[in-house]
């Protein structure tokens, strides 16, 4: 980290001026949000255009991502896998190469203020290193290693201009600190092409009084009515479901906000798609009567396949 520059680097590159303040650990969560929320807003003119620029691939995507009856949308859960490391650089790769429209990543902040991609709540499981996720600084992340890989965690910021103009990121939060968060976000100029969810609706409407044009995903549980969980943040242009939340009335109702359902294939659709099982088809169809129009899996590549055979995907 060089530190050096003016406010306007400092956003563009979001952790430089994180790293000047150096007990950072010993302010005040309020003093520290409001300083992440200044660097957000001190250069307006980063944020008026991604810094990759207007592509036609993400043109299109923003226009499919609008449209609630358009056609069904492949997300790729924690990247492409099967062959890099989950929630990597090369992860992104290969998530685009297999057809994905969204890509799910997981965000967690540095104890030194500076967010960075990890699912879990500790390294344990995905680097070669132990404790937890959230206590770990930023120079000790760069020296951590990606279990299947020879790369560290990648921060929010390289994930974000890696996948620039050629992927939509759902941005899962993993942490409550979301005033870093959202600075890069809005400071790479990409609120355009990041959707940003959490099971929690308040940590959403945190999001939103620091950036009110943010895209959100709620999450819509068995028993919660719809209206609760979008209160405060209109639009909300999709809804994560499931099995037992999506209900005929509820399905009407999101798609009568013009909002895309989301809804996991993850676990028993998946291993369907792997087992090459006849039963593909009517799962999928089951859940496109659902309403469900963003498909979230393992593997993307081949539930593109099975979109296509089973005869799904078209505009409703």
């Amino acid at each position: 980290m060089t530190g050096k520059g003016d406010m306007g680097l400092c956003v563009s590159c979001a952790f430089p001026c994180f790293g000047k303040i150096r007990n950072i650990s010993r302010m005040s969560m309020k003093i520290y949000h409001f300083l992440a929320l200044l660097l957000s807003v001190a250069a307006p003119s980063a944020m008026a255009a991604p810094i990759c620029g207007e592509t036609p691939r993400i043109a299109e995507l923003r226009a499919a991502w609008g449209d609630a009856n358009g056609p069904l949308m492949v997300a790729s859960h924690r990247g492409g896998h099967i062959r890099a490391p989950e929630n990597s650089l090369a992860a992104i790769d290969e998530a685009i190469e297999a057809g994905a429209d969204f890509i799910e990543i997981d965000v967690h902040v540095t104890s030194d203020g500076v967010p960075y991609i990890l699912h879990d709540r500790t390294l344990d499981r995905t680097t070669n290193d132990t404790g937890p996720s959230e206590e770990v600084s930023y120079a000790e992340l760069r020296a951590l290693r990606l279990k299947g890989g020879d790369t560290p965690p990648p921060t929010l910021l390289e994930i974000l201009r890696h996948s620039c103009g050629r992927v939509l990121i759902d941005l899962d939060m993993k942490t409550d600190r979301i005033a870093p968060v959202v600075a890069v976000i809005t400071g790479l100029g990409m609120a355009d092409q990041v959707m940003m969810f959490d099971g929690d609706s308040n940590a959403l409407r945190t999001a939103r009084s620091m950036a009110p044009d943010m895209p959100v995903m709620t999450r819509l549980r068995k028993g919660e009515k719809l209206d609760d969980i979008n209160a405060g943040l209109s639009p909300v242009g999709i809804v994560h479901g499931d099995e037992e939340s999506l209900t005929q009335g509820n399905s009407a109702a999101i798609k009568a906000i013009s909002a895309r359902i989301w809804a996991n294939s993850l676990g028993p659709v998946d291993e369907l798609i792997q087992a090459r099982s006849p039963k593909i088809c009517p799962a999928l169809k089951a859940m496109e009567k659902q309403g469900v129009s963003v498909i979230q899996t393992d593997y993307p590549a081949d539930l593109r396949y099975y979109i296509a055979q089973c005869g799904l995907g078209e505009s409703r």
